[in-house]
Parts: C-alpha cells; structure tokens; sequence
C-alpha cells in the first residue's frame, strides 16, 4: 500500500449513506454484514490458500479502513491490514461436518463489525473433508459489496492458481481508494450529475407512494429473515425459453412476475419496485473493490389490458433509463423530492447474474451468499452464478412486517407468479394470467382441492359457485359482505358496459 499509516481520505455517498444508518443504532449490527461463502470442490492447500489471500488482502485499499472523526467530518482512515488471521478449521471430524460449518458460518455473520475499531473483514478456510473446503468471506457494508467481493473471489482465486503452477503472479487490477473517490468527484461536479438529478426529480415529481405489500417498518433490524430455495432445473430451462420467446432477457420476466403480484396484491396501478444496481460504469469503478451498490426505484404502470409482451417492452425502456442514471443515490432522490420516512422500497428485486465460474487450480467451485448486507425491508432476490449449480431464490424481510411463516408464504406466491408468467404467451392480457396455486383457488372457492375437475377455468368454477350457493359471502371488507350471487350481478353490469365500450368479449372474460 503506497500510503503512510494513518492517511484520511473522504468517504464516498455510498459509505455515507451505511455510516448515518448505523449511527441511528448507536452499536454495530450484524444486517451491515455481507458475507458469502465459496464451495472448493478439491484439496486445496491451505498454506498456498492463505499466501494468495494475504497478497489479495494488501492490493485491496477497501480492506485498510476504519472511520474516524476529524474536525467535525466523518473521513476513513488508510492503515497497513497487520493483525488480521485467517480462521483456517478442520470440522471433518465432526459428525456432520457440514452443519457444523453452517453453524461457524451463522455465528460469523452474527457478529457485528466496528466500523472506528477493529478490521472490516473476516475469513475462514473451512475443511470439511480432504476434498471439500468452504472459503467463507464477510464485510462491513461500508467497505464492500457484492460486485466488490465478486473482484475479491476472482482475484484469490487468480493468484492461487499462479502460484499452484509455479508461474508468475501478474500486477493487481485493483484501483485505488483515491482513484474511486476522484471518480465519484469528478462525476457529482458533471453536467451528467444535473441531468440525473433532473430525470429523476421529473420522473417522480407527483410522489407515488410504493405499494403498501408488507407495510412499514419502524426501526432498522438487527437481523432479516430469509427464505431460500432452489429454482429446479426445469423451471430455470422454462424460465430462458420463456425469455427466448418474448425477446426479453429473463431477469426482466422475474420484475414483471414480481410487479404483478404486488398489483394483483394490492391493486395499485402504479407498482414502484426497488432496484438494485452496481453503481459502476466507469472503468476504474468497475476495476475497484468497494461499495457502491445503489438502490434505485423502478416504476412501472399495470392495467388489465396491457399484455405480458407489452409489460416486458414497458420494464426494458424503464430498465435501461435507470441504468443510464444509476450513479444518482437513492437518498438524495428522497431528499430531492422531500419524502417522508426512510428511503426504500417494497419489493426490492435483485436479480443477480454474474460469472462465478471461478476455479482454483482448476479446482470447481459454488458460491452461496449469506448476507446483502442493509439492502431492503422486503426483498426478492436471485442469485444467477452461471457456474453450473442453478440459480437460488431468497425472499428476505425485516422482522416487524412478517413471520417466518408468513415469509414462506410470500416465498411460495413469488415463486407461482414467476412460473406464471413464464407458461404465459407475451399476447395475453395481464388480467388473464392465473396466480393462484391450487390450494390458494380451492380455498378462494370453497371448493376441496381433490375435487376441481382437471381443466376447469377459473369463471367456468365461479359460475358453479353461484349456482351452488348464490347467498353465500364471496367478499368480506370490514363490516362489508358481498354474496356470490351479488357479485355475479355486478361482474355482468361492468362485462356488459366495457363490451359497449369496445373491449373484446376475451378480454372482458380475463378482467
């Protein structure tokens, strides 16, 4: 490192943004944590493993950090990375090595990091057998996102395999801290800056408030729930052949599968997700560990009529304008425009695609994120690392707005609606598209599962439900009730009036 101990330097809007956050707490917290660990499918040899971290470790400026105040101004302090170990466990003994593992691994991420003392980061090199090792990695927020950990794995893993062959090892590619802070200098003083400012301040000019899915909560968490599985590899084919067909590219059938469900959830029109993205589009940005991840809001516009194909052309046009304006900070959006409460959205849908097709000494791996760090109160995420093992979906959210349970169920509904959208022609009608799993239709007509005859559509069973009992409640709102039989009549007065008004007699049957 090419800086004497002790040398300041700004912090960036990023490291602003979590130093105020946690300030608000007023101790460490385990939700500013962004930890992941890395399946090494071989023996790896520890003393090599641990000689190429350490040379990573001294490229990476991130990682020589702590915050310090200086004359009233929240700066971060450069100093040599001594006195860090790598936590290197042999757990193959245990009885179930790999619990074991995910036990270190859990009390890891539970332990908070002090961004005035202490390093901000943590790894382990866990053996779980002669040719199973986890390489487990965590971060203070402050210092390090996905993208930057990302830079990190690639970087050790390079270095491994240079020393394991005996050849050279090459010249970091890392940028410096300096590099990344006159980056985002020179771009706050830019025209681009004002234009940002302008497209999003004109963007959200009338405050749309997000769609109220889980509600809001009142303090930050110590900790997220989370959910996780994995999509089958059927569902993953299905999910790329669906994209295929609507020319598309399959995160943006995962957006629309997420805003139709909040729309059909909470019939809002106007459905504003939250969006991740790196922050990154210079080089030297893109070339630097760090954090500069941004959460930027996503707004889209929803209606019975508007087709699948329609939805999708509507989510690229919104996609590729906010990525245009992506380094503008989600805080100063809500500063700009005077918001109340705290910045965020609800859902959050991170979609996260990137090559982790990393070996060590031709050694595979498999990576599995443990922790985002403080990324939203509801999110949805799917971990894409193209490294042969299949995407993975989490849903996580703060503690106050669901239970565990509760956290399944929306788990299971995101799942349906990405499956639903993906075995829907991109010509259907929104409207038309069917949500509800079986149980969920059976519950909704009061019907047992066992008996809703195969290929029976959902208004061919809601007219046998009138039928059958046009008395009975179909809609309780408070202190309102509304029959079957009532609310088949008010169905035929609106299918009647919108026939009259031009809407096809297939569109009025998918409202």
């Amino acid at each position: 490192m090419s800086v004497s101990a002790g040398t300041t330097l700004p912090i960036t809007a990023a490291q602003r943004e979590i130093w105020i956050a946690e300030q608000r707490l007023g101790r460490g917290n385990r939700v500013f944590r962004v930890a992941e660990y890395l399946e090494i499918h071989g023996g790896v040899d520890p003393e090599l493993f641990e000689k190429a971290l350490r040379r990573v470790v001294a490229e990476a400026e991130a990682l020589h950090v702590r915050f310090v105040e200086e004359s009233g101004e929240t700066r971060q302090a450069l100093r040599e990375p001594a006195g860090w170990s790598l936590a290197v466990t042999d757990m193959s003994a245990e009885p179930d090595p790999e619990q074991a593992a995910r036990d270190w691994m859990g009390a890891a991420v539970a332990r908070p990091m002090n961004l005035t003392e202490g390093t901000l980061f943590e790894y382990a090199l866990l053996k779980l057998g002669a040719d199973r090792f986890w390489w487990y990695q965590g971060y203070h927020h402050a210092v390090m996102d996905a993208f930057g950990s990302l830079l990190i794995t690639r970087r050790v893993a390079d270095v491994y395999t240079a020393l394991a062959g005996g050849g050279p090892v090459g010249a970091s590619p890392f940028g410096t801290l300096a590099d990344l802070l006159a980056a985002e200098e020179a771009y706050r003083a830019s025209e681009q800056f004002d234009q940002d400012r302008s497209y999003w301040t004109d963007r959200f000019a009338d405050r749309p408030q997000s769609a109220a899915l889980v509600g809001t909560p009142s303090t930050t968490p110590e900790r997220y729930l989370r959910h996780t599985s994995a999509l089958e590899p059927a569902d993953h084919t299905a999910l790329r052949d669906a994209a295929r067909r609507a020319r598309a590219p399959w995160s943006h059938l995962v957006i629309a599968a997420a805003a139709l469900h909040v729309y059909r959830t909470t019939g809002t029109a106007t459905v504003v997700l939250g969006l991740p993205v790196t922050g990154r589009l210079t080089q030297v940005e893109r070339r630097t560990p760090g954090t500069a991840a941004n959460v930027l809001p996503l707004r889209l516009t929803l209606r019975p009529e508007l087709t699948l194909g329609e939805l999708l052309v509507q989510i690229g046009e919104r996609v590729r304008e906010l990525g245009g304006h992506q380094r503008y900070r989600a805080e100063d959006i809500h500063r700009d425009l005077a918001l109340p409460g705290r910045p965020g959205y609800a859902p959050v849908v991170n979609v996260m695609s990137f090559d982790y097709a990393i070996t060590f000494a031709g050694l595979p791996t498999t990576a599995h994120n443990l922790s985002s760090g403080l990324v939203g109160d509801f999110t949805l995420a799917v971990w894409d690392r193209r490294d042969g093992a299949g995407p993975t979906v989490d849903v996580n959210a703060h503690p106050e707005l669901c239970t565990p349970d509760e956290l399944a169920l929306h788990h299971r509904r995101l799942r349906t609606a990405v499956r639903a959208v993906t075995a829907t022609d991109p010509s259907r009608p929104i409207g038309g598209i069917d949500l509800l799993s079986a149980r969920e239709r059976a519950a909704v007509l009061g019907v047992p599962a066992a008996v809703v005859p195969s290929g029976a559509t959902l208004p061919g069973l809601f007219e046998a439900r009138v039928a059958a009992g046009p008395g009975a409640a179909a809609v309780v709102w408070g202190g309102f009730t509304l029959s079957y039989g009532e609310l088949n009549e008010r169905a035929n007065r609106l299918a009647h009036e919108l026939v009259g008004r031009g809407v096809g007699p297939e569109d009025v049957v998918a409202l």
